[in-house]
Formats: C-alpha cells, sequence, structure tokens
C-alpha cells in the first residue's frame, strides 16, 4: 500500500500543473462585467441566470485572452444569452458583444472567430427534438463582431454544449 501511494505523489510531482486561467475567465467576473455593462442585474442572478459555458482564448486577433460565454435561463430555454468580453489592457474586459438565443451552445474556432449553434424547430417539433441546427460563425471585423450565413447540421456536435 505504501509503495502505491508514493508512486501516485511521484506521478502527481511528474505531471504539469494545468495553466490557470486570467480572472477574466471566471464566471463571477464575467457576470460583474455584464452587471456593470447594463447586461445583467443582481435580480437576474438571484433568479437562476447566470453564466454557463465559458471558452476563453484570443477571440480578437490582438494575443490577448478573451472570453466567449452563455448565460443559462435558469429554466427549461438553456443558454438564452450569448457574447464576448475582451481583455483591455488594465485586465478589465469590455464587453464587445451581447446577444439573445435559445439554447445557445458555443465554441471558439480560431483567434478571430467562434461559432454559436441554436436549435431549429419544424411546425410539428417538441421542444426536446429539434429537426436541426443552425451554426453561425462570428468573426472579428477589428471592431466588432460580424455573423456569418447560417449553417444547417443535422446533429448537435457535443463540443458546442460541454462545459
Amino acid at each position: 500500500m505504501r509503495s502505491l501511494i508514493l508512486a501516485t505523489l511521484a506521478l502527481a510531482a511528474l505531471t504539469p500543473a494545468a495553466e490557470a486561467q486570467p480572472p477574466l475567465c471566471a464566471p463571477e467576473v464575467i457576470e460583474s462585467t455584464l452587471i456593470g455593462a447594463g447586461h445583467l442585474t443582481q435580480d437576474d442572478l438571484d433568479a437562476d441566470m447566470g453564466v454557463n459555458l465559458v471558452r476563453c482564448g484570443d477571440l480578437t486577433g490582438d494575443g490577448a485572452t478573451d472570453v466567449a460565454f452563455t448565460l443559462a435561463s435558469g429554466g427549461t430555454a438553456g443558454d438564452t444569452h450569448f457574447g464576448v468580453i475582451q481583455a483591455g489592457a488594465d485586465g478589465a474586459g469590455e464587453v464587445v458583444l451581447y446577444k439573445e438565443g435559445y439554447k445557445v451552445g458555443l465554441a471558439r474556432h480560431d483567434a478571430k472567430s467562434f461559432d454559436v449553434l441554436q436549435p431549429h424547430y419544424g411546425k410539428r417539433d417538441p421542444n426536446c427534438c429539434p429537426s436541426s441546427f443552425r451554426q453561425t460563425r462570428f468573426t472579428w471585423t477589428g471592431t466588432t463582431f460580424k455573423a456569418g450565413k447560417a449553417k444547417t447540421l443535422k446533429r448537435a456536435p457535443s463540443r458546442f454544449y460541454r462545459a
């Protein structure tokens, strides 16, 4: 038993620690930034609305870590808002995109774009089972994010909804 414990400790010492995320990537910092920008209120947070998906990395091509996020509705609508906070030189962030959606999924694409996925319902589709999904790429233009043409997908890739 003692050798198993020693082997485990030795392995842990050799395993590199995960890189620490910038403070901007923390849900409470995202929520605070959104409150400061007038997009969110404390009442929203008290009603179970809050940050769900967080995707950190450069999204504006400047080498700084930005954050794309979704906000959970607190109900059956899933994530109902998404956006991007651009890192500032002082460590604070500025909301450069904030949009509404329904059951939003989010995935980074590259250093200047990310994709949003939302269900598309046919006339007779129940809320559980959309006919398809629409994937829209948002690309940084140097001053703002521009939405591209939506692409139809039959299924939702898991990368859009994994935390």
